[in-house]
């Protein structure tokens, strides 16, 4: 990933101005801190004290540091090597709120160790793993990742609270918001359009202390603890239940599924030719991942994950640096010794967490689709997009219904992103029963027989999910080679074609029975090429090595082979 898309100011191996990398990693950290909401609703499920809240804040500070730095390492298998900020996981907290109704905030974090323990796992066989998340897959669980915020996102936006009309207050606050963290990346140039969503924020909590969403009396409590002290830490007292160990198995898979989704955005985002996802990157953003959860676990909160609505922003605001990665790790570092962060955060207004939600979910939803459509659809890659979303969207209409399921059903059936992920992957291993990856077609030399050649190219690759692009090479290639062996003679009978493809590469050849052709390095003379049937055929054949990634011409028994290889 070397070259920089040219959307970038600054791309994954750039080092920003020291200036500009402080107020970058200021808006990464403190969109990082708008998602400790998650683990504070676990405190008031539990009905924790303000201490006690206070104490997850700061643990959660610490956790996200912590898998922030990591992700950033992106070194000898650990981290992903990204911008990409771990912020306390909206997938944990489902089983998280069951452990601790049955035995308390020890059972929650005691497990959540135990399933960042199977992400540790996971992420050393994801190689092995990797026909299981084709390009459609990871869209479809992109996109219902963004869809499943919507929900949240505009209760919060429209502040209804159990209410059925919106909080005039809080559409004012979360417009507010919303509006300059989208307007300044879309219509701003330069510096700004870099800390758009800081912007946003600043000026979101400045409109919610205008229209009293915060009480003006509620900032000096900020300052009843000092401003700078040790880390008031509540560490749990770690506990286990078997009954709770595949529920957190499974919201760990599921939780790596969100981190590999994460992590494919980010390759495509820093590399404007991305093809297929960099495992290795991924290996190591999942052990990132699963070390994080560890961590918070360990000191009294629920698990991490990658913040997609972090990639968002890198990707609005231009910046995707690492260097930007850890400096927000360090700045979160140093928050966590600051009281006054933890009691804000405690009490931060929901529309604003609101306004960042619907601002990710818009990013996403479209990432996803983006993804599904890079490749080719067949009718079975079809039903199984649609029916996967379908099942996602179920999940989000029958929420009442689903709760009331077994607790081990309900923490997968429940999450629209969980459900329509692990149902991509089932479907797509189903509806690829029958289909072969190698196949054959025998064509007889005749300039019309061309045509349906490429129909059973386009139609083959529909059915393996190839790249659009990648057939449209092998149907040029194929269409010039067939021209010449045709129009000059060379093939004396039918022509045999092999295809096989692969998850990186498209394999194409041909056996014929006549003279050879010969693929050379002379430029063939373009003023010639009307007259001089050797000038058409040269030319012809530069295109075909000009679509290829490689082509070889031999002798198979007695038969002449050209062998076109095309890398996926």
């Amino acid at each position: 990933m070397n070259q920089k898309p040219s959307n970038l100011t600054y791309g994954q191996h750039d080092s920003p101005p020291f200036p500009v990398n402080i107020l970058l990693g200021i808006q990464h950290a403190a969109l990082a801190m708008v998602f400790i909401v998650y683990p504070l609703i676990l405190v008031a499920e539990v009905k924790g004290s303000d201490k006690d809240a206070e104490g997850v804040v700061t643990a959660t500070i610490l956790a996200m540091a912590i898998g922030t730095f990591l992700q950033s390492f992106g070194r000898k298998g650990m981290g992903s090597g990204f911008l990409a900020v771990q912020i306390a996981s909206p997938i944990y907290l489902p089983v998280a709120i069951m452990a601790a109704h049955t035995g308390g905030i020890g059972l929650a974090c005691g497990m959540t160790v135990i399933g960042g323990l199977f992400s540790l796992l996971l992420s050393r066989y994801l190689k092995y793993l990797r026909p299981l998340f084709p390009a459609e897959v990871c869209g479809v669980g992109v996109m219902m990742l963004g869809i499943s915020m919507i929900g949240p996102g505009v209760g919060r936006f429209a502040g209804f609270h159990g209410a059925e009309v919106p909080d005039l207050r809080a559409l004012a606050v979360g417009f507010i918001t919303i509006a300059l963290m989208s307007g300044l990346s879309i219509w701003v140039k330069g510096a700004i359009r870099l800390y758009s969503a800081v912007i946003g924020l600043l000026a979101g909590y400045a409109a919610a202390l205008v229209t009293g969403l915060i009480e003006p009396q509620s900032i000096d409590v900020l300052l009843a603890d000092g401003v700078i002290a040790v880390p008031d830490l509540h560490l749990p007292a770690l506990s286990f239940e078997w009954v709770l160990l595949v529920p957190f198995l499974m919201t760990a898979v599921v939780n790596s599924l969100d981190t590999i989704a994460c992590m494919i955005t980010c390759q495509k985002i820093n590399e404007p030719d991305w093809v297929r996802a960099d495992m290795k990157s991924i290996s190591g953003g999942v052990l990132a991942d699963g070390v994080a959860s560890i961590a918070g676990g360990a000191l009294g909160t629920i698990g991490s994950c990658v913040s997609s609505s972090h990639i968002a922003l890198s990707s609005a605001t231009g910046a995707t640096s690492r260097k930007t990665a850890q400096l927000a790790a360090l700045l979160l570092l140093f928050a966590a010794f600051l009281p006054p962060v933890s009691k804000l955060l405690a009490a931060i207004p929901a529309p604003i967490i609101g306004a960042v939600l619907i601002y990710a979910a818009a990013f996403l939803i479209t990432s996803g689709l983006e993804l599904i459509v890079s490749r080719m659809l067949d009718t079975r890659r079809i039903f199984m997009i649609g029916f996967s979303v379908i099942i996602g969207i179920v999940s989000i209409q029958f929420e009442e219904l689903i709760v009331q399921l077994p607790p081990a059903v309900s923490s997968i059936a429940g999450s629209p992103f969980a459900i329509a992920s692990l149902s991509a992957i089932i479907l797509n291993l189903l509806f690829r029963i029958g289909t072969s990856l190698n196949v054959s077609l025998s064509v007889e030399p005749r300039l019309e027989n061309i045509a349906s050649t490429l129909d059973f190219l386009e139609n083959r690759g529909a059915g393996w999910g190839a790249r659009r692009e990648v057939i449209r090479k092998a149907e040029n290639a194929v269409n010039e080679l067939l021209e010449t062996l045709f129009v000059s003679g060379y093939a004396d009978g039918p022509l045999d074609m092999n295809v096989r493809f692969s998850e990186h590469c498209l394999d194409i050849i041909l056996l014929y029975k006549g003279r050879p052709l010969v693929f050379s390095d002379a430029r063939p003379q373009l003023p010639a090429i009307i007259d001089d049937d050797a000038q058409a055929m040269l030319l012809s054949l530069a295109l075909v090595r000009q679509y290829a990634d490689r082509v070889t011409a031999d002798r198979q028994k007695d038969s002449q082979r050209i062998s076109m290889r095309f890398e996926q």
